[in-house]
């Protein structure tokens, strides 16, 4: 009876701490759209109070201004072209690493683990030199090149390992059914690999989204800054406006919300098998 008693109680200890864990990580996004809903002068008096009636004019004079709003599809259409490039291109190179074996295949493996290891700040004036040298500045496909390289290496080693797991008979199978290399690819082993691709979707989008160093060093031109760039406006030099800049942040969240709520439903058995079997 005593073991029992010590075991409820255990669960409800862990319960406890998982459920405070939680609400540190809500609490966050709810102060902020809290307090995007009130006017900046009652804010000021107390930042603490719940928001009524609501204020929804910050979130018109936000999506007003052309220059956030251009950031925000900008940023928008760089984080869906980097999910796209990073997915066909380590989906593609996880699965002759996997299935196949060839001259220099252990140097190529280490290539991308090393990029892993190697920290992206560090080669953040390297590769400004050389896009200056270039004459590639300020355009978008430096940023989505400079996204896709250093996706690379996390997306490659998850889906290598995650192919790794799946049986080669599903191979062979759609090879006596008279499937080509790239018919069983695209028609067999890549719907197997959703739960991998999805997790990679949330990675390379929400990279792409939240980057700041690059983009600040990379594009100067004002035409071409990136939603994290863009936020930085709201503060003026010597008055801030709180509130608007709170539905301003607000709003870059909620496309990161939304591609999460689509494909993190598997993202628990993706890092599973990914990461164990392989």
């Amino acid at each position: 009876m005593r073991n029992k008693w010590i075991g409820a109680f255990g669960r409800f200890l862990v319960n406890a701490l998982i459920l405070l864990f939680s609400l540190s990580c809500v609490f966050p996004m709810a102060w902020v759209l809290n307090s995007s809903l009130r006017e900046n002068k009652a804010f000021m008096g107390n930042n603490a109070a719940l928001a009524f009636p609501l204020y929804l004019e910050n979130y018109r004079k936000a999506f007003a201004q052309t220059a956030f709003f251009r950031s925000f599809a900008f940023s928008g259409m760089l984080g869906a072209l980097n999910v796209v490039f990073v997915i066909l291109l380590s989906f593609v190179t996880g699965y002759f690493l996997s299935r196949y074996e060839f001259r220099f295949k252990k140097t190529i493996s280490l290539l991308f683990l090393s990029g892993m290891v190697i920290p992206v700040l560090a080669l953040l004036i390297p590769i400004f030199i050389q896009f200056k040298y270039l004459d590639m500045l300020n355009k978008p496909v430096t940023l989505l090149m400079t996204y896709v390289a250093f996706g690379m290496p996390f997306a490659v080693i998850l889906m290598e390992n995650y192919i790794r797991s799946i049986p080669r008979e599903m191979d062979e199978a759609a090879y006596m059914e008279g499937a080509t290399t790239t018919q069983m690819m695209r028609s067999v082993i890549f719907p197997m690999c959703v739960p991998m691709l999805s997790i990679l979707t949330i990675t390379s989008f929400i990279g792409a989204w939240n980057e700041f160093p690059f983009s600040l060093v990379l594009m100067s031109d004002q035409n071409l800054r990136t939603i994290s760039l863009a936020i930085r406006m709201f503060n003026q030099e010597h008055t801030v406006d709180y509130t608007l800049y709170m539905a301003a942040l607000f709003l870059t969240i909620i496309p990161v919300i939304i591609v999460y709520a689509l494909f993190s439903r598997r993202i628990m058995e993706g890092m599973t098998i990914g990461a164990v079997k392989g």
